[in-house]
């Protein structure tokens, strides 16, 4: 029996998935005929997927039509190679700039957060000047205080942490806040989630061996191509890992999606893209977010 999910998918979901794929699909493709019998299929599947479903598993569906149809998913290659190359270039002058903050754990955070902009399932004409959003929105990031010393609380006395990632370009963020940890906290052993296969922008092991994840943690992936953590076909390998760890950090909306409400304790981090998502958590749309969620 499929679950229902806490954060739901609504009308916004299905209209901004439905947009920003058919545009990537038009720029990426040149068979007429094909691109219509996606669009078709596309908007049949928007109108009408399961009345249990959240956005990472239609968005699962969207891409295994483009299968389908052109013989393979989605690509968004040349998009993950920009935004990782570009924020790699980034990395050391902002990983020190972090370190000689008041607050590195707080600072590693707000650009954690603020990096969720870099999301081809929403914004569909991403360039590297986004990149300056990110800096804006991290200037405008305050972490939420209760969360905040709640996970230095627990950092101080856990072993293992894992770090559920999301999107490519931000996954480098979220290493710059792993090696924040590290040097932090050297006693706790960090192990990285991504995804199983390819799926729309989202990290995976090819990506995090690209920007060097490996060098600071343990890197695991989901066994499953799905723009999130959809528990009933994670890895037994990978459902260990939120069964067994002591901290589990969740980034960027495909996660919070499928893993809200789902009896774990995380911590969430991630932007409010989406109007729904904003109302759920009394935010305004675009703002960046810090959640915990207690079991």
């Amino acid at each position: 029996m499929q679950r229902t999910y806490t954060v739901t998918l609504d009308e916004e979901c299905k209209g901004c998935l439905y947009n920003s794929q058919l545009k990537k699909v038009e720029r990426s493709e040149s068979d007429a005929a094909k691109i219509s019998l996606f669009k078709e299929r596309v908007r049949a599947l928007c109108q009408d997927p399961p009345a249990t479903y959240c956005a990472p598993l239609l968005m699962r569906d969207i891409d295994g039509v483009h299968r389908e149809i052109f013989g393979h998913g989605i690509d968004y290659s040349a998009e993950k190679l920009m935004f990782d190359s570009a924020v790699l270039k980034m990395e050391e002058g902002l990983f020190k700039e972090i370190m000689a903050s008041a607050d590195p754990l707080a600072e590693g955070i707000k650009y954690a957060a603020a990096a969720n902009y870099i999301d081809f399932a929403k914004l569909s004409d991403l360039g590297e000047g986004s990149l300056a959003v990110v800096a804006e929105a991290a200037a405008k990031t305050v972490p939420e205080g209760g969360a905040l010393s709640l996970l230095k609380a627990r950092l101080a006395s856990a072993h293992t942490l894992l770090y559920v990632h999301d999107n490519c370009g931000e996954v480098v963020f979220d290493k710059i806040l792993i090696r924040a940890i590290n040097a932090l906290f050297p006693h706790i052993a960090v192990t990285s989630l991504v995804r199983g296969g390819e799926i729309i922008n989202d990290a995976t092991r090819v990506d995090a061996e690209f920007v060097g994840l490996g060098r600071y943690a343990a890197v695991e992936d989901s066994g499953e191509a799905i723009p999130g953590t959809y528990l009933e076909e994670l890895s037994p390998r990978a459902r260990k890992l939120f069964e067994s760890s002591d901290i589990i950090i969740s980034k960027g909306l495909g996660n919070l999606e499928t893993l809200f409400g789902e009896g774990y304790d995380v911590f969430y981090i991630f932007m409010c893209k989406c109007g729904h998502i904003a109302r759920r958590f009394g935010l305004e749309q675009w703002q960046t977010a810090f959640v915990h969620e207690g079991r």
